[in-house]
């Protein structure tokens, strides 16, 4: 089984991004991937050595936001896990707030079995073909996990608000 943890949003909140990877841990084994979906990268960034402490093999994604003005991550990244691929993207550049439509498109071209995307900092899961994940807002103590086993994707959603 391959674990991923699915974080977005996070503006600027390193401190609360590593005391909700704490709760995280507590609560799952080993994580193999750490995806972050923008708004937040260079947090994400400098959490790396604290991730890593726990998952030394872990995989990083980081893909930028539209608060991300000096990051180095492209808007936009397809990745394989586990069997199946994976469209990542914060969301702002497929208007997201708008509607999931473009969104869709996107990720129908690629040929993805999920998609997924931040920016809106409301946790949401479409199951349709692709998937749509947003993990909502790390700021506000929000995540995903997702689990692949045998190519087969399940997801959970974390919120542990005591804001």
């Amino acid at each position: 089984m391959i674990r991923a943890l699915i974080l977005s949003d996070i503006h600027g909140e390193e401190n609360n991004l590593r005391w909700l990877l704490e709760e995280v841990w507590k609560q799952v084994g080993p994580i193999d991937a750490y995806i972050c979906l923008g708004d937040g990268v260079r947090d994400f960034d400098r959490a790396e050595a604290f991730i890593r402490e726990r998952d030394p093999h872990a995989t990083m994604y980081a893909v930028r936001g539209n608060c991300d003005f000096t990051a180095n991550h492209p808007d936009r990244l397809v990745i394989h896990l586990g069997g199946l691929k994976i469209y990542m993207t914060h969301g702002h550049i497929h208007r997201v707030k708008s509607g999931l439509d473009y969104l869709y498109g996107a990720a129908r071209a690629e040929g993805v079995d999920i998609a997924l995307y931040g920016h809106t900092h409301r946790a949401n899961v479409e199951y349709t073909q692709p998937w749509m994940i947003n993990p909502g807002a790390a700021q506000d103590d929000c995540c995903a996990m997702l689990e692949i086993e045998n190519s087969k994707p399940h997801v959970k959603m974390i919120s542990l608000g005591f804001k």
